[in-house]
C-alpha cells in the first residue's frame, strides 16, 4: 500500500514499504551531513521516521 508523507522541506516522498522506509530512517538519523537547506540529514530521517511510525501505529489499530 502506497502512501506520501514530506520531508523536512516539504517535499512529498512516496512510500510503497513501510518496513523498509523506517529502517533507512533508522539507519541514517545520525548523519551530520549538511542538505542545501541547512537541515542535516539526519534531523531529516528523524522528522520523517516520526511520520512513518505514526503511519505504521494507525495501520495497527483495530478497524471499529
Amino acid at each position: 500500500m502506497k502512501t506520501t508523507i514530506r520531508n523536512i522541506t516539504g517535499e512529498v516522498i512516496e512510500v510503497d514499504n513501510l518496513a523498509e522506509a523506517i529502517r533507512q530512517c533508522r539507519e541514517c538519523m545520525g548523519s551530520p551531513y549538511k542538505m542545501p537547506s541547512g537541515h542535516t540529514v539526519g534531523e531529516n530521517h528523524a522528522y520523517m521516521l516520526r511520520q512513518l511510525l505514526a503511519l505504521r501505529k494507525a495501520r495497527r489499530r483495530p478497524l471499529r
